[in-house]
């Protein structure tokens, strides 16, 4: 966004390349997603994006052990994204983050500059300096902490911003599509996201993703001279509870292997009928790994003139609602919008931050809030401090 308004940006990005970490698979995107991305692409790009998105059902579906139908949410109703269906805005899709973050990616080869992990910055009237680990400094107008949850940046401008523990783990595979449907019900294939569950609050979900174009075929078609990576059709699962049932110290956990963390999801559904632990039998070899689930704790964040964070930086949720990525997206496409304002000289760099940190935390906190409520409700996550 900030590029194609002819604001001087530059990107500077932790991980040795854009696919250097293992970060999940299916996100499902609502409204504030796909209009932050509508209004962040070129034309073209946006049409990518579309042309390789999953358009499921939308609902958010509820199931017992046995994989019987309990309950069919509709998904704003499930989400609290009710005022999108007041606002004649609702929309959702699923895609692979993976294609995503390349098509978010395409034409930022010059700003964008991998194994770059912030150390610290230095902030006053006449700018912000970011030092580096190996030396490198680079001086800017603004620092925009879009650093995830451990977030380098938040440490130092909002060092009273507090991470809690959600009690919560997960493990994260996926089931190619051809597999996924020898084990399933037809519902898991065709609705956002579809879940069962036990008395103990331990959760099976899954969600499909399936291409109505392959990426690597897609830009193609619409006459960009490139190619996404090659994906295939999946449905994604996670299997989650609280940390008390994975048996071990999240350490020793971590050092599992995909194949030790598959059998262990196995395990911890064996005691539900057959069809549930035939589930995580049928994922994809090497596709699991293990997540520790932290939530911010609202606060209020102090104003600052130059130096201001998005994203899972600032309101970092559990998944319970599936809105981080979503809210993350609102964040940039409002940031974004002030910022060229300030380029244009239509407003004052420290008043759009102002603006946008105010509407940011309001409602970026609540989600927190309402993520953390279903949480504690579902995966008996531990509840946010009053």
């Amino acid at each position: 966004m900030l590029k194609k308004n002819g604001v001087n940006v530059q990107v500077f990005e932790r991980d040795a390349t854009a696919f250097d970490r293992r970060q999940g698979y299916r996100l499902h995107l609502d409204a504030d997603g796909i209009l932050a991305i509508r209004e962040s692409l070129p034309e073209k790009l946006f049409e990518l994006f579309e042309l390789t998105s999953t358009n499921p059902l939308p609902y958010t579906t509820i199931l017992d052990t046995a994989l019987q139908l309990k309950r069919r949410f509709p998904i704003d109703e499930y989400s609290k994204t009710e005022h999108h269906i007041e606002t004649g805005i609702a929309r959702h899709l699923n895609i692979n983050r993976a294609t995503l973050r390349e098509i978010l990616l395409i034409g930022l080869d010059d700003i964008c500059h991998y194994g770059a992990k912030l150390d610290h910055y230095e902030a006053g009237e006449q700018g912000v300096t970011a030092f580096f680990e190996g030396g490198r400094v680079v001086k800017g107008d603004l620092l925009i902490g879009a650093d995830g949850a451990g977030s380098a940046v938040r440490k130092q401008r909002a060092p009273e911003a507090k991470i809690m523990d959600s009690g919560a783990r997960a493990i994260y595979g996926r089931i190619k599509l051809i597999d996924a449907r020898k084990v399933l019900p037809q519902l898991c294939i065709a609705d956002v996201f579809t879940a069962a569950s036990d008395s103990r609050k331990l959760i099976l979900g899954v969600g499909p993703v399936i291409f109505p174009v392959r990426p690597e075929l897609a830009a193609q078609s619409l006459g960009i001279n490139m190619a996404l990576h090659e994906q295939h059709d999946y449905v994604g699962c996670i299997i989650s509870g609280r940390k008390e049932f994975f048996g071990a110290d999240d350490t020793e956990i971590r050092k599992k292997t995909s194949d030790e963390l598959q059998q262990m999801a196995i395990e911890l559904l064996s005691d539900w009928p057959s069809e549930a632990s035939a589930v995580a039998a049928a994922g994809e070899k090497g596709s699991f790994f293990y997540i520790e689930m932290n939530s911010s704790i609202p606060f209020d964040l102090k104003p600052h003139s130059n130096v201001t964070l998005l994203g899972d930086a600032i309101h970092n949720m559990t998944p319970s609602l599936g809105r981080g990525a979503n809210v993350a997206l609102r964040d940039a496409a409002l940031l974004g919008k002030e910022l060229i304002k300030v380029s244009s000289g239509k407003k004052e760099l420290s008043d759009s931050l102002s603006d946008y940190e105010t509407e940011m935390t309001q409602y970026g906190f609540n989600v927190v809030r309402h993520s953390a409520e279903m949480g504690t409700k579902l995966l008996g996550q531990d509840p946010l401090p009053d």
